[in-house]
């Protein structure tokens, strides 16, 4: 079993458009994943999360951990005792971070503007709530004494109480916003973590290397540390942890579509918290399809993250219907609808003489991963193919599999249609790799294309 000795705070992580987000958006499903040793006490449910999950901290001895929803309240599990919470009263933002006090009988909720609630023995030291900021406020961390530092997305620090103030990254550009910051063993010192893994260190806090050192790609959402401060596990958003110095605790990403939101070390372990990635559901408009292009990226990435990557051959699949016509082609056009310059992430298809060409076929063998009806892409099927290989079919008038499905080459999926954004009965087909789109028709073995409409 990995070791990870006591640490005497919590870095809180909440993602900069979460701190964003509307107070109004419905509850988001979570859930608590323990890893090294760490025992889990419960899992949240729809009747205690009232709001979106925001954060997550947990007594240091391991025997119980809260979490706290954007609105402010707070759900305990295990020995975590309540010690009250913001539910019922006004915020001006949400909030982004909560810390345990060093006898675990007490807890800071911060919000996006920095605000600060302290419930139980936490002591309030002050806020930057009345300041007006650069960059919002997305982690906390309290430190040995009586005393806590506040970080924002701009790598701005802010130190209160015996807190000491050791530096900051406010005044330089960077490539990608800070996500966390976490106390050294000592207390004297601190390291900000970059969201793609990059270190920055200040006071006797030593590096001890980065994501993007080890060719690690990001997003990664938090930090874990060694007691003594001699090194450090990085969490990624898809549940892999990677160790750096005497750091003994690491995975592997689940193939959980559910992203890692927040984490805490609890005992000789880490609880880790997974939230649903919300499906786009605002009315349509011109950002409508790199909303829903940007939901299928995190699903099929997340989903495969634990597959060993394989590179497809060209003109390695099937037919996505029976005798395609292909009407766009992948790239930049012009919107049939919006007028606008966008990329278009797939290939359009009908059947022969402008018929729609019947059913939605499976190009490969695979596994059904998600059947979606989506604000731009209607009704869509999502198959898995393995090796990090997925393809999409969009503005189905329906489907006739479920999430779940072991399909083969030719397997009908639903019968083309015009759901969602669509000027016309057609075909929406995607290949992507590593949930990013790539052009799909060079893997197809196409008869004739054909001229290219709208």
């Amino acid at each position: 079993m990995p070791t990870v000795l006591k640490m005497w705070f919590i870095c809180p992580i909440a993602a900069l458009l979460a701190a964003l987000a509307l107070f109004a958006t419905p509850a988001a499903a979570a859930k608590v994943e323990v890893v090294g040793g760490a025992i889990g006490y419960g899992q949240p449910d729809s009747q205690s999360l009232t709001s979106p999950v925001a954060a997550m901290t947990s007594k240091h001895d391991g025997s119980g951990y809260w979490i706290a929803t954007q609105v402010g309240g707070v759900v305990n599990f295990g020995q975590a005792s309540h010690f009250g919470d913001m539910s019922g009263k006004p915020l001006n933002q949400p909030i982004v971070g909560m810390a345990a006090t060093p006898t675990g009988n007490g807890y800071w909720l911060v919000a996006a503007d920095g605000g600060i609630f302290s419930f139980g023995d936490a002591r309030f030291h002050g806020s930057t709530g009345h300041l007006k900021l650069n960059s919002p406020i997305v982690g906390m961390a309290t430190s040995f004494s009586d005393g806590y530092w506040l970080v924002a997305a701009d790598g701005g620090v802010f130190a209160f109480g015996s807190a000491p103030f050791y530096g900051s990254m406010g005044a330089v550009a960077l490539n990608q916003p800070i996500v966390a910051i976490l106390p050294s063993g000592s207390g004297r010192g601190y390291w900000l973590l970059a969201e793609d893994g990059g270190i920055f260190t200040f006071g006797d806090a030593s590096f001890f290397g980065s994501g993007p050192g080890e060719g690690d790609t990001g997003p990664f959402v938090g930090m874990i540390p060694v007691s003594g401060g001699h090194g450090y596990s990085l969490v990624h958003r898809d549940g892999r942890i990677r160790p750096f110095g005497t750091s003994t605790l690491q995975s592997e990403s689940a193939c959980d579509s559910w992203p890692v939101a927040d984490m805490s070390v609890a005992g000789e372990g880490a609880v880790l918290l997974r939230t649903a990635n919300p499906q786009p559901n605002e009315p349509p408009s011109n950002i409508s399809a790199q909303a829903d292009s940007d939901y299928l990226r995190d699903l099929v990435s997340l989903s495969q993250s634990c597959q060993t990557t394989s590179d497809p051959a060209l003109v390695e699949f099937g037919l996505p219907l029976s005798e395609p016509v292909q009407t766009s082609s992948f790239g930049w056009r012009r919107h049939p609808i919006w007028g606008d310059i966008a990329m278009h992430k797939g290939a359009d298809f009908i059947g022969p003489n402008r018929t729609s060409g019947g059913s939605a076929l499976a190009v490969a063998n695979g596994s059904v991963l998600a059947v979606l009806d989506l604000v731009a892409y209607g009704k869509t099927v999502v198959v898995d193919h393995g090796g990090r290989i997925a393809t999409v079919y969009s503005h189905l008038a329906g489907a006739n599999v479920q999430k779940g499905d072991l399909i083969s080459t030719g397997s009908p999926l639903g019968a083309v249609g015009s759901t969602g954004l669509s000027t016309g009965v057609h075909l929406h087909f995607e290949l992507r790799i590593n949930g990013t789109a790539k052009d799909p028709t060079p893997y197809l073995n196409l008869p004739n294309p054909g001229p290219l409409g709208d």
